[in-house]
């Protein structure tokens, strides 16, 4: 008997320990970080469970053993530096390095369920110094495009990383400012604690002053990246006849300097000296030109005048031979272009007449007329080709002709007399010349004929053309005005058979009860009666209000008030959300269905936090578990339970017992801002809605197991009036994947395809139908058996909802 129960306790262990473990996901994972020397690094890591079972280990580079870093809420000694940020709601427990220092470099593990769960690794590289940025060329003189010839320069950009750790750092080169670096990456040189990345650019892809950076691809901070200088291109946009322009005017200034100003100076002295000397025209120059000192300054004026005369004469003559020599470059530039262009103008060679005529003799065969007869005949000839679209042969020239009779003459022609063969080749060939003609004016003729031929196709062509556009557009048209007359014609037909059969006024039965009540206590409880969830479960309906734990029983079939079940430890608010959940049973009948309902509510002992009920149609609790947030709104796949909470942005899929399934979180960067209700459709994907308090936008997305949106609805297109939601406050799975959709504040109630596409609409709330044009629906309930769709109604006066309605509708 011991052994057995000992057997049992072990195996009901574990069962709950490998349960537990495979509810219990890591849903964030840290990834691998680059940080510099004193920086602040950071490893996320979230469980689906509770976040303070997560445990933290390192495995330092210079010790490959496992140390443990966090666990059991402390942080140990060895890493008393390092500091824990948890987060209960989202069970996240991130790992904060303050200052990042050599030895932290290597492997952290973040590891799920006190460290038997699952687990996820990431490495940390220490980067010991800031990238250091290095050029093989002078960044302020780098040659690009130019039009002289020369080469642009190539320049190599060096990125040294000096780094602790199992990996090398990642570093990517990009150009400050944004754009493409146009240059080619070659693959990192990577020592021991050293990496080089090298980038290799040409002159001619660089846009003068930019700057290029080397940026740690997995570091977050300016310290892990550096620049290069600003690069100045050298002769990008000059010219060489510029350069030569220059340097003109450099060679005019040099001799303007060296040569005239020297010049004139020598020719004023002498000027000065001769009428100083020579003709001195007042008595006073006369004078003092017989002096001793007039003597001696006139002597030395003319001895330096004397003495510098040759030396600007060979500088004169220096620059006259560097101009001549330069213009003589200038001219053989402009022939050799000359050359260039008429070779490229010339036409290919033709054929064996072209050979003919290179292989005949130097010596002029025909006359000076003739050659220039041949010459303007070759000119014609060159300009019809050009003209002759389809390229049709040409008639062959009588030059031509008379040119190869005369070199057949000057070769084989001596010594024949008349009528010998000679005479006989020129009358063939005579002959041949007329069969030719013939040959090509009908060719020309077969081609005027197909070129007319072909414009009148060619013009029927776009006629025909332009004749079935015009068709097809017309067709576009009619095919959009009858898809737009059936959308109404089949939304008009749906409407007129969802018509309303039935309205149940919410807690009526009050009055009933309480005849012998005051009425105003009697008033006051028909207002305070704003309806919160209805069910429909075993031929009977349920109805749930706000601020209390009673729940209403009607006839699903006459819609008679049945009697009143009270849900036991509810709290003041009462119950938010109500579904009805029917599961398949085991026993071998195979009619027997299990079926209760399914709450969620304030219940007394939950605090702030709101629970889940599963009880069966007489009130009795058969399971009680917390939802996991605030509030929320409920829905039932199959036989697990979904639940919608708005404040978490989380949807939660429970199975019957409460055991957590999947938890869907919601980011707020794709505009998941405040949830309404949830759905699941498909074993992997959730229909939400939600609105977008940034831009008000409503809207209705499909979102997989991890969040991520697959689809979405905001805009229902011209076919809907309005075109766009306003608070899709509740969603119904209907049959072929279509999805009903509350939307509450247009007062109405639309259907949807798989895809999201309007459908039509399938019933109206407004003063209409209700004959109240301040109802508005929040709730839905379908009906299977009798195709009766239960919408609950509720009006809202004064900031407060009140007066709840059941609105019972015939549907297809």
């Amino acid at each position: 008997m011991k052994a057995k129960l000992v057997l049992y306790f072990l195996i009901t262990f574990l069962l709950l320990h490998f349960t537990k473990n495979a509810e219990s996901l890591l849903v964030v994972k840290p990834y691998t970080s680059e940080a510099v020397i004193g920086e602040r690094a950071i490893f996320n890591c979230s469980t689906s469970g509770k976040s303070d079972e997560i445990q933290w280990f390192h495995y330092p580079k210079t010790n490959p053993e496992r140390q443990i870093i966090y666990g059991f809420n402390k942080i140990y000694d060895a890493y008393k530096a390092f500091r824990i940020e948890m987060n209960n709601s989202t069970g996240a427990l991130n790992l904060i390095i303050p200052s990042v220092a050599s030895p932290d470099a290597g492997k952290y593990e973040c590891q799920d369920e006190y460290g038997r769960g699952e687990k996820s690794h990431a490495e940390l590289i220490v980067l010991m110094t800031t990238p250091v940025c290095q050029s093989d060329t002078d960044l302020n003189k780098v040659v690009g495009e130019n039009n002289c010839g020369i080469q642009p320069d190539k320049l190599l950009l060096s990125c040294i990383v000096q780094y602790n750790g199992n990996e090398h750092p990642v570093m990517n080169w990009k150009r400050v400012g944004g754009g493409n670096t146009d240059g080619v990456a070659m693959p990192p040189a990577v020592q021991s604690d050293r990496v080089v990345y090298n980038i290799s650019l040409s002159g001619d892809s660089i846009v003068n002053r930019s700057s290029y950076e080397c940026v740690a691809s997995r570091g977050s901070s300016p310290k892990s990246s550096c620049r290069s200088g600003n690069t100045t291109i050298v002769s990008k946009s000059v010219s060489c006849q510029d350069s030569c322009q220059d340097s003109s005017n450099a060679v005019i200034a040099l001799v303007i300097v060296f040569v005239v100003i020297p010049i004139v100076a020598g020719v004023t002295a002498s000027l000065v000296h001769y009428f100083l000397v020579y003709r001195p025209k007042s008595k006073l120059k006369a004078e003092f030109a017989n002096t001793v000192v007039g003597k001696k300054y006139t002597d030395a004026v003319f001895f330096v005048a004397l003495l510098l005369l040759p030396f600007y004469l060979g500088i004169l003559a220096i620059l006259a031979k560097y101009l001549i020599a330069h213009l003589r470059e200038k001219l053989q530039q402009k022939n050799t272009g000359e050359k260039t262009s008429s070779t490229k103008e010339k036409s290919p060679p033709g054929g064996d007449e072209d050979v003919a005529e290179k292989s005949a003799p130097k010596e002029p065969l025909i006359t000076a007329r003739e050659s220039n007869q041949t010459t303007n005949t070759a000119v014609v000839k060159k300009q019809s080709r050009d003209n002759d679209e389809l390229g049709a042969r040409k008639e062959p020239s009588d030059d031509k002709l008379t040119r190869k009779i005369h070199q057949w003459k000057e070769t084989h022609g001596k010594g024949i007399t008349k009528g010998s063969e000679l005479d006989k080749a020129i009358d063939k060939l005579h002959f041949d010349k007329a069969e030719l003609k013939k040959k090509f004016h009908r060719i020309e003729s077969e081609k005027n004929e197909l070129y007319n031929k072909m414009q009148s196709e060619g013009k029927k062509f776009v006629f025909e053309t332009q004749k079935l556009q015009a068709e097809k557009e017309a067709l576009k048209s009619k095919v959009k005005e009858l898809e737009q007359r059936l959308c109404e014609a089949d939304t008009a037909d749906y409407l007129e058979r969802s018509m309303l059969v039935h309205r149940i006024a919410a807690k009526a039965h009050a009055g009933e009860k309480k005849e012998n009540k005051e009425n105003k206590e009697s008033k006051e409880n028909r207002e305070n009666n704003a309806i919160t969830g209805i069910a429909v479960l075993e031929k009977s309906l349920f109805i749930s209000h706000e601020n209390t734990a009673e729940i209403e029983v009607y006839d699903s079939a006459t819609y008679m008030y049945v009697r009143q079940l009270s849900v036991p430890d509810m709290g003041p608010i009462g119950i938010y959300d109500m579904a009805s959940w029917v599961k398949s049973s085991s026993s071998s009948s195979a009619s027997s269905k299990l079926s209760c309902l399914i709450l969620i509510g304030q219940f007394k002992e939950s605090n702030d936090c709101s629970g889940i009920r599963r009880i069966d149609t007489n009130g009795k609790i058969l399971k009680p578990w917390p939802s996991g947030g605030n509030a929320g709104r409920l829905s039932v796949y199959e036989s697990n339970i979904v639940v919608c909470l708005s404040d978490k942005r989380v949807i939660n899929e429970f199975n019957e017992d409460g055991g957590l399934i999947h938890a869907v979180r919601l980011s707020p960067s794709d505009g998941f801002n405040h949830l309404w209700h949830a759905i699941k459709v498909t074993s992997m994907h959730f229909v939400v809605s939600h609105e977008n308090k940034v831009d008000n936008l409503h809207k209705v997305c499909v979102v997989d197991l991890k969040g991520n949106i697959m689809k979405e609805c905001q805009d229902l297109g011209k076919a809907s009036s309005p075109s766009t939601f306003k608070v899709p406050v509740c969603l119904l799975d209907g049959s072929m994947g279509s999805i009903l959709v509350v939307d509450r504040e247009n007062q109405r109630v639309i259907l949807l395809d798989s895809s999201l596409k309007w459908q039509k609409k399938l019933l109206d709330t407004n003063y209409k139908v209700t004959k109240d044009k301040h109802q508005f629906p929040i709730r839905l309930s379908f009906d299977e058996t009798g195709n009766r769709l239960f919408v609950a109604v509720n009006k809202f006066s004064s900031k407060v909802w009140i007066e709840g309605e059941v609105l019972i509708f015939k549907v297809k």
